[in-house]
């Protein structure tokens, strides 16, 4: 983001009381002193011979006189543009020092010299006046753009030439031959059009809401221009009159420079204009140069030359317009990648860009907060009404809630109904506060189609460096801290770390385990499968570790939970699957052929591309899709089950088998026993093992395994932990057994050993 603004919008109820009382003492200067020009005014037209005097001489000066201690005391009341308004109060000053210089001294003389010092005292008003308006734009507008000083010249420059070309030089000139007062005499509107062009500049940044006391002073300016060319003209026939009209317009330009120090502070915005309206005066100034060298080759008698020049140069301009186009084509498509269409807000790219940025901030130790809204009530909003009512009440957020917002704070769309500001500068009871009035902006009602539409909001506050020095990591918090003031209905929760560390050091975990899982730190342990049938090992079940570089070997109870909150499931599976069966190829290659089982998550069985990630591992490692059982639970396949059944369906066409897992645990349904494309049954291990000593176990064992045969499955019984379940099994003529009484889950090469030192007769 850009340089903060130095004010504060909030919670600065001394200097909103000092503002309040200047501009009424400068209102009041400022009645009194429109009350006296507009007295003079009335005497002029009565016929009052002493009107010039009133006008142009002292009564000139007490209005000037009058018009800095207003603009004096405006500034005493402004905090913020308090040197702005001091330092146009000395440029007024400064035009008073040669209005009475000329007063008091030259006026009495029989031959006024040209220049004098009253002219140095006028021509001081310029560089003065630009000063101060070049401060109000820059605590208005993140930076002053080399264009807009290009288009200050540009005009400038223009406004000379134009001054030639009528020939108001060589006139001035004709009259006393004095090169130096030509010079002066020019300087005056020309210094009024660069201080006009500098704010028309300002106005095309600032906006529509930039506040009539930028207008009044646009108007002051722009009589400047007409009157101080009006004296030029005027000065080089010798018909300047003192007291006559153009004392009276300079009056009525210092009286608009006057009603604009009445006016309240507006911060407008720092939204540029269409590029159309920026390119205006350059554009005109462009043209009126082009004219001026056309007359100047039609005054050398070369017509054929200057055409041409002529044609050139519009070619030129119109080649540059269609450039224009083009760039602001390309403009608008950036704008719109990172704008959200529905409320017209930034959207979430551009949080994380500004994000980015203010990372800079906080390595500095700028305080930066980051707070995230999450409207309550809005679902049931979109459920009962629509989305299109939900998608109006939306789109009425952002302009309630940039009310309260400073100038380069950033208010952005996360997603659905949340919403994230950005703001520099604000400690956490400063943040806590801007997050207390912004939900009391949104618990206002809603007007939506002539309905009155009530939500609440749910806010967290994050604010670095003091909770973390990352920004992004700041959204996390902000986030965390949301979800707690939702919890307790507390509306607004500062992040908190005895509270919310908890979800910190989830995402830390997170990141971890990313990391982990791209950086090889995933182990396979594999449980045998003995087939009773005939005592031998048909295949094992491959169970993933986490091998971590400080906290250990981590069983799947430590991760998988946040693997799949974290969306990191399917990169996990298919790392898991790859493994699975690069080891089943390694043991192949060694003369034992064993089946692998590996189970799979609710992510990968809504994956449609999951069979295929499946089929091309096993080309890859060359071995038939009979090789591999993937293992799913009963409640993976009540969650999406039509889905389900037609990603395993293609995995069935393919070969593979498939497993149900800790079959009886779950919601157990005969219909999806017929419908879904299984294998296999795996009988949880709470039957199997309580099965010796519970006739009611050994009931539920006995019946899932007819109920298996019956629809031509293989039951797998998982849990076997001593010699007599496995007696009791065998008899029962159960397929497959599974348990640490055949082994525990061991590393590959453990495996390997143990299948080569194994003794068939223990187990059978």
């Amino acid at each position: 983001m850009a340089e903060r603004l130095p004010e504060v919008l909030v919670d600065l109820p001394d200097e909103a009381r000092d503002d309040d009382l200047s501009l009424r003492v400068v209102r009041l200067l400022a009645a009194a002193l429109v009350g006296l020009w507009v007295l003079a005014l009335g005497a002029a037209a009565l016929g009052v011979t002493a009107v010039g005097d009133l006008l142009a001489a002292q009564g000139k000066l007490v209005f000037l006189a009058g018009l800095v201690v207003l603009l004096v005391v405006r500034g005493a009341g402004s905090p913020v543009d308090r040197v702005s308004w001091w330092c146009f109060a000395a440029a007024v000053l400064s035009y008073l020092g040669g209005a009475a210089a000329y007063e008091f001294y030259y006026r009495g003389l029989e031959v006024q010299p040209r220049p004098s010092w009253s002219d140095v005292a006028f021509l001081g008003f310029f560089p003065l006046a630009f000063v101060a308006f070049l401060l109000l734009l820059r605590t208005r507008v993140r930076r002053l753009t080399a264009s807009m000083w290009l288009d200050s010249i540009v005009t400038g420059c223009t406004a000379a030439a134009v001054a030639a070309a009528l020939g108001i030089g060589a006139q001035l000139q004709a009259a006393d031959g004095d090169a130096l007062a030509t010079a002066t005499a020019l300087l005056y509107p020309i210094g009024d059009l660069l201080l006009l062009s500098l704010l028309a500049g300002g106005l095309v940044l600032i906006g529509r809401g930039a506040g009539p006391g930028w207008w009044w002073v646009t108007a002051g300016l722009a009589i400047f221009v007409v009157t101080d060319t009006a004296y030029a003209y005027q000065l080089a026939h010798g018909t300047y009159t003192v007291g006559g009209p153009l004392d009276v317009a300079w009056g009525l330009a210092f009286v608009c420079c006057g009603m604009a120090a009445t006016q309240r502070t507006s911060r407008g915005t720092t939204t540029r204009a269409d590029g159309g309206s920026a390119l205006l005066i350059p554009a005109a100034s462009a043209l009126v140069a082009v004219a001026l060298l056309f007359r100047g080759y039609l005054g050398v008698g070369d017509p054929v030359a200057g055409g041409f020049a002529l044609a050139a140069v519009l070619a030129a301009l119109t080649r540059t317009g269609l450039t224009f186009r083009d760039v602001r084509a390309l403009a608008d498509s950036r704008r719109q990648a990172r704008t959200d269409e529905l409320t017209g807000l930034p959207n979430r790219r551009s949080v994380f860009e500004a994000l980015e940025a203010a990372d800079t901030r906080l390595a500095a130790g700028e305080p930066t907060a980051v707070v995230v809204i999450d409207l309550d009530r809005f679902k049931e909003i979109n459920d009962s009404l629509g989305h299109a009512v939900g998608d109006a009440l939306l789109a009425q957020v952002g302009p309630r809630l940039r009310d309260q917002l400073r100038t380069d704070d950033l208010l952005a769309r996360l997603g659905g109904d949340e919403f994230v500001v950005l703001a520099a500068d604000l400690d956490a009871d400063g943040a806590r506060l801007l997050a207390d009035r912004l939900r009391t902006q949104l618990q206002k009602p809603f007007r939506v189609s002539g309905m009155g539409l009530s939500v609440d909001a749910s806010i967290g506050v994050a604010v670095g460096p003091g909770d973390s020095a990352s920004a992004v990591e700041l959204l996390q918090l902000a986030d965390l801290a949301m979800y707690a003031a939702k919890s307790t209905r507390s509306g607004v929760a500062v992040f908190d770390e005895e509270r919310d560390g908890h979800g910190r050091h989830r995402l830390e975990d997170v990141a971890q385990l990313r990391r982990g899982i791209e950086g090889g730190e995933l182990v396979l342990h594999y449980q045998p499968k003995l087939a009773l049938t005939s005592g031998s090992v048909c295949g094992v079940e491959a169970l993933v570790r986490w091998q971590h570089p400080d906290r250990g070997l981590l069983y799947p109870d430590a991760f998988i939970d946040l693997a799949e909150s974290a969306g990191l499931m399917a990169q996990l599976t298919d790392q898991v699957v790859d493994m699975a069966l690069a080891q089943c190829r390694a043991w192949a290659d060694a003369g034992r052929t064993l089946t692998m089982a590996v189970n799979v998550s609710p992510s990968n069985l809504v994956d449609e591309d999951f069979p295929a990630q499946v089929r091309a591992l096993l080309d890859r490692h060359g071995l038939p899709a009979s090789s591999l059982v993937l293992e799913v639970t009963e409640g993976l396949l009540m969650e999406d089950r039509e889905r389900a059944v037609r990603v395993l369906g293609r995995l069935r066409d393919d070969g593979v088998g498939v497993a149900i897992d800790d079959y009886g645990t779950g919601y157990s349904s005969l219909a999806y026993l017929a419908a879904l494309p299984v294998t296999e049954l795996k009988l949880d291990r709470t039957f199997v093992a309580a099965m010796t000593g519970s006739s009611r176990a050994e009931s539920i064992v006995t019946s899932t395994l007819q109920l298996a045969h019956a629809l031509g499955l293989v039951l797998v019984a998982e849990g076997a932990e001593d010699q007599a379940t496995v007696d009791a099994l065998t008899w029962l003529g159960c397929d497959v057994v599974q348990g640490y009484h055949l082994s525990r889950p061991l590393p590959a090469d453990a495996l390997w050993n143990w299948l080569e030192e194994r003794n068939p007769a223990v187990i059978r």
